[in-house]
């Protein structure tokens, strides 16, 4: 590409010179016809009247004239080249840029005598081949930016990124001594519309202390509102507040997840069907539960409602919630990432970030 500009920006002093030459031969044209004119050279009244020379002898004369012509363009030419100092081969970085040579004014002279129509014709082919070639590095750069791997934040694949929850310089209640063995699900017992800032406006209300003031108390670790977005709140790899001690389940070996809304019953023996989470909280939550099995292998059977681990005393996540179909879907999602090769390299690369492990 730098040649060809090279090329072309050569061409166009050339062109310049050569147009000068053109008007000086044009002159010098005039000038004899004038004579001729006035000598009343039958050639020359032919050609002003653009009619063909009749004898051999006016024919003869007319190739005289051309000879003198191409001869003075020649002349003329050397001589711009040589008090311009403008040669080719060394406008072209072909010859040393020291002295001027003979022959490369020689050469110059030559070429610019020969007329501007061809130096344009050359400058237009010239820039034909830029234009092509640009359009074929357009071409190579899309093919490559085509071919190169898209560089996405670990978990974009899955549909889950994590970078610490809501406080990712501070560990909540403090570091797990070992990483989660299981997952307790729970409901956060609001109107389903509730958005993730209500949820932590009104854990931060409820836990002021007599002077007022709030210490970093997060519970859930993360939490699915209604449009089917996770919010992550408390860091993995710290003990959030959102169970009581159990006999084989505490906050110091599990993780909270949150579902926004209420799914218990007004009435035990009516089932509300209105409580329930949506699809969308649904497919959000299996594939976050998903996540957390196969980063902590949890089994099945350590994903548990809030209620299994404080049996009489608490109802959440509700009888509507239908945790088994919720657990069986994060199942299913588990055995295709298992088949995808994509996944389990996005997989790879989300286990080796910050605030996961202990």
């Amino acid at each position: 590409m730098a040649v060809v500009d090279l090329y072309i920006a050569v061409l166009l002093k050339f062109l310049a010179a050569s147009v000068l030459l053109e008007r000086i031969l044009e002159f010098f044209d005039h000038f004899l016809s004038l004579i001729g004119l006035g000598l009343g050279s039958k050639a020359q009244l032919l050609r002003l009247a653009d009619l063909p020379a009749g004898t051999a002898d006016d024919k003869n004369r007319l190739i005289k004239k051309a000879f003198i012509m191409q001869s003075a363009g020649i002349v003329l030419g050397v001589g711009i080249c040589y008090f311009s100092q403008l040669t080719l081969l060394r406008e072209l970085k072909l010859v040393p840029t020291g002295a001027l040579l003979w022959w490369d004014v020689l050469l110059s002279g030559i070429f610019i005598s020969g007329g501007s129509e061809p130096i344009h014709q050359l400058i237009n082919f010239l820039k034909g081949h830029q234009e092509a070639l640009k359009a074929q590095k357009v071409r190579l750069q899309n093919m490559l930016v085509a071919n190169l791997p898209q560089q996405t934040l670990p978990g974009e694949r899955i549909g889950i990124t994590y970078q610490g929850g809501l406080y990712p310089d501070k560990p909540g209640h403090g570091l797990r001594k070992v990483n989660p063995q299981y997952i307790v699900i729970h409901h956060s017992g609001t109107s389903p519309t509730a958005s993730f800032e209500d949820i932590v406006r009104q854990e931060q209300k409820e836990r002021r202390n007599a002077r007022g003031s709030y210490r970093l108390d997060p519970s859930f670790h993360s939490v699915i509102t209604s449009d089917g977005q996770h919010h992550h709140y408390c860091r993995w790899d710290s003990v959030g507040w959102h169970v009581a001690r159990g006999n084989r389940i505490s906050n110091a070996n599990s993780l909270g997840l949150c579902f926004v809304g209420h799914f218990q019953s007004r009435r035990k023996d009516v089932p509300d069907l209105k409580n329930r989470p949506t699809e969308a909280q649904l497919e959000s939550g299996a594939r976050l539960i998903a996540l957390w099995r196969w980063l902590y292998a949890i089994p099945e059977q350590n994903v548990v409602p809030h209620s299994a681990v404080q049996r009489g005393r608490v109802y959440c996540p509700g009888d509507n919630f239908p945790l088994e179909r919720l657990i069986a879907k994060s199942t299913q999602i588990l055995k295709k990432w298992q088949q995808d090769p994509f996944i389990q390299e996005d997989l790879e690369r989300f286990k080796k970030q910050r605030f996961i492990y202990v």
